[in-house]
């Protein structure tokens, strides 16, 4: 968005989203900042930089605390695996549903949230995503068997699912127009270092205690996040929308049906070894949200609004955020396997190798949020797809080298910053306001989405790859280099979709929100 971004004069609109009113009322004219002379009917004031209340970023803080330990308790646990395994005496195909069924509920719970906003006030809202997640968390910390562990990270992933989408509607409803990237940095930074502080932070408990401090030592946590946001967080439901609001049964249990089958599909790929049960329930899966996307469009109240696709800059956006989000996650998958198979490295090592790239992604992610402003973000995905490339062909040419694979990996955080905030901010502003939550729902859905499908098929990848190479010959060790090496190959490709994707948002994307903020006069 430019510095020169107009702002609407009407009286009446100065409503929900938290702006800054400008000028005099009573009939007295308001100054241009720009020439100081008084504006005429029908002329628009432009508007500086406006600051963000400091209670908006204490109430995004505190909802940013609820993601940052539903991530931090799923990357954390996967250090756990092998103990838990043994343990409760289950394999790997069952341990892995302590993350894949949480990103499946996780992902069936978010299409809900367009209802709840709208139907529940946003302050007792977020204190049951508090109360149910502390559950989890506690039923977590004491289990005594592999069912009640489940149980706590499904509980768990409802707690996520309603304060997720949460946290990027308020953004939508009540940060300045100008401010928006920086305030989705904020959310970015916490996302992108809890998937490398929660390998550091499992190795440490593992080493020094049990798993069950885990989910213990989130509890203090859980606390401040909670008193932190009764105090700051607005109520952004819109006026008379809870006696309008509804909820679609059939449409939940259609929208459920098809994104789990999406995620078994993609997370059994490899154990089906891709043969009829994967395509069986891929095809099933596309057709159930097929007819539920159809069904959306001829409901008066939809479950999810699905004329957000209908703005081509939104749909591309979406896209490229699967391309993206499904290349970091499953980069992220893959090198801990490298550094652990590949060089023979303890859990702990190789997370603090991993470290400085989480904190290059960390810091880049609200940095680039709060350059936006005077930006087209398209240039910033472009150029970050385009960094994002190189690095993939330097990890496929050098993965041999640990000092390589550690700087590689930093500049590719850092560039998947100059990616992902800029378009998640871009993709939202291409939306009108009155589809604020269903924008924030399909674009949480689509992180989901991305998350299950960029770890299964990294899974895949380096699975296949290092088995035939070590059929070829190669060592226990070298057959994970060479098969991280030729995996990497589908990421570049994956960013490669991305880029072209960035460069078609110049053509099929507006440069400005459809209804920038009004002021009165």
């Amino acid at each position: 968005m430019s510095d020169d971004l107009p702002i609407v004069i009407a009286g009446a609109q100065d409503r929900q989203n938290g702006g800054t009113r400008m000028g005099a009322r009573n009939g007295h004219d308001m100054n241009d900042p720009r020439t100081s002379r008084p504006l005429q009917t029908g002329e628009t004031a432009w508007a500086g930089k406006r600051p963000v209340p400091a209670k908006l970023v204490v109430c995004v803080v505190a909802l940013a605390i609820l993601t940052f330990l539903g991530i931090l308790s799923e990357t954390s646990l996967n250090i756990a695996y092998a103990t838990l395994m043994g343990e409760f005496a289950v394999g790997a195909s069952v341990v892995q549903w302590l993350t894949t069924g949480y990103l499946l509920l996780l992902s069936v719970a978010i299409p809900s949230s367009p209802f709840l906003v709208r139907r529940f006030a946003t302050k007792p809202l977020f204190a049951l995503a508090v109360a149910i997640f502390t559950l989890g968390t506690l039923i977590g910390a004491l289990a005594v068997s592999f069912p009640m562990l489940l149980a706590a990270r499904l509980v768990m992933a409802l707690g996520t699912g309603i304060s997720l989408p949460l946290i990027t509607t308020i953004i939508l409803e009540k940060a300045p127009l100008e401010q928006r990237g920086a305030m989705l940095g904020i959310v970015s930074l916490v996302t992108c270092a809890a998937p490398a502080i929660g390998p550091v932070f499992g190795g440490m408990v593992m080493e020094y205690l049990n798993w069950h401090w885990i989910f213990y030592t989130m509890l203090p946590f859980l606390a401040v996040a909670f008193a932190m946001g009764v105090a700051t967080i607005p109520d952004i439901r819109p006026h008379d929308a809870a006696r309008k609001a509804t909820i679609s049964v059939p449409s939940l249990l259609l929208v459920a049906v098809g994104l789990s089958g999406l995620i078994v599909a993609v997370s059994f790929f490899a154990e089906w070894n891709g043969d009829w049960r994967f395509w069986t329930v891929l095809a099933a899966a596309v057709a159930v949200l097929a007819v539920f996307a159809v069904v959306q469009l001829r409901m008066a109240r939809p479950l999810i609004e699905m004329r957000v696709f209908t703005y081509p800059g939104f749909t591309l956006g979406m896209l490229i955020l699967l391309m993206a989000s499904g290349g970091v996650l499953g980069l992220n998958f893959m090198l801990p396997i490298l550094l652990q198979r590949g060089f023979g490295f303890g859990s702990l090592v190789a997370a603090l190798i991993l470290l400085p790239g989480a904190v290059a992604g960390a810091i880049a992610a609200p940095m680039i949020g709060g350059a936006l402003k005077g930006h087209f973000p398209p240039k910033f995905i472009l150029c970050g797809f385009l960094g994002i490339i190189v690095m993939d062909v330097v990890l496929v040419a050098a993965s041999g080298s640990v000092p390589v694979v550690a700087v590689s990996y930093a500049l590719f955080m850092a560039s998947a910053g100059f990616v992902l905030v800029p378009d998640q901010t871009h993709a939202l502003n291409q939306l009108p306001a009155r589809f604020n939550a269903d924008g924030s729902a399909v674009m949480n859905t689509v992180q989901q989405l991305a998350g299950a499908i960029g770890t299964a098929v990294a899974s895949t990848l380096i699975a296949e790859f290092s088995t035939s190479a070590a059929r070829a010959g190669a060592g226990a060790a070298a057959s994970y280099v060479q098969g991280f090496s030729w995996s990497m190959w589908v990421i570049a490709g994956m960013a490669v979709c991305g880029a072209v994707l960035a460069a078609l948002m110049f053509r099929f994307s507006v440069r400005r929100p459809p209804e920038p903020q009004a002021v009165e006069v």
